[in-house]
């Protein structure tokens, strides 16, 4: 079994992220410190302690009233996405297990796990995804992970667009990106349901939608391609 990091643990990691961005003025800095954060729970993409861990993170300063911690984080992701240079984590439909990282900032509260090693069905080829990109695949698509309910994808997806919210950045450029990976059918990372999901949580963003509206608009499409069986959880 997996330990799960308790909300204490979370809000302390949370508040070591927005301790070290806000103790340096140069973006780039900022940038690589949000970068490696993302890598280091990345590192552990088959346990609970993964990616989805550094989008719990994300989501605990999204969801705080410290609004100069979240403009301070919106614009680190601002300078990513003006970078092409995204803090991402990896899906892939079968993919094969790593040895999880709990991580610096989870030092005061560490991770620990068994997970399997091997290449079950063997390994398909990775691409890093953002925090939205990667939420709407491990919705719409079958992954190494049990599926994610919907719920969780409208309520993570917008408390993540309300954050970037915070950025002009951040705000215009996002939903650029995803527009342009919704039209991209040669990498194969996203399905044809997922490009069209990526689709139109662009275009209610550039619309200016609220960001219950832009994730109310990401699950209208009903799921008809996913078992009536599936496991799904919550973030």
């Amino acid at each position: 079994m997996t330990d799960i990091p308790s909300p204490a643990a979370l809000r302390s990691a949370a508040s070591r992220l927005v301790a070290v961005l806000g103790a340096h003025e140069d973006p780039e800095y900022r940038l690589a410190v949000l970068k490696r954060l993302a890598r280091r729970m990345g590192e552990a993409s088959h346990s609970e302690a993964g990616y989805p861990l550094f989008l719990r993170v994300l989501g605990v300063i999204a969801e705080s009233d410290d609004e100069h911690a979240k403009r301070l984080l919106a614009e680190t992701f601002g300078t990513a996405l003006r970078r092409m240079d995204m803090p991402g984590g990896a899906l892939n439909s079968w993919g094969a297990t790593r040895v999880p990282d709990s991580g610096e900032l989870l030092s005061a509260g560490p991770l620990s796990g068994n997970v399997f090693s091997g290449q079950f069905f063997g390994a398909t080829p990775q691409r890093m995804l953002g925090p939205v990109e990667y939420l709407t695949v491990w919705y719409l698509q079958r992954t190494q992970r049990i599926s994610l309910g919907a719920d969780a994808f409208r309520t993570t997806l917008s408390r993540l667009i309300a954050l970037f919210n915070h950025s002009d950045d951040a705000r215009a450029l996002y939903p650029q990106k995803l527009a342009a990976d919704a039209q991209n059918e040669l990498e194969g990372a996203y399905t044809r349901a997922t490009r069209e999901r990526l689709a139109t949580i662009a275009a209610a963003w550039k619309a200016g939608k609220t960001p219950e509206e832009v994730a109310e608009a990401a699950v209208e499409i009903p799921l008809t391609d996913s078992p009536r069986d599936w496991v799904v959880r919550d973030l």
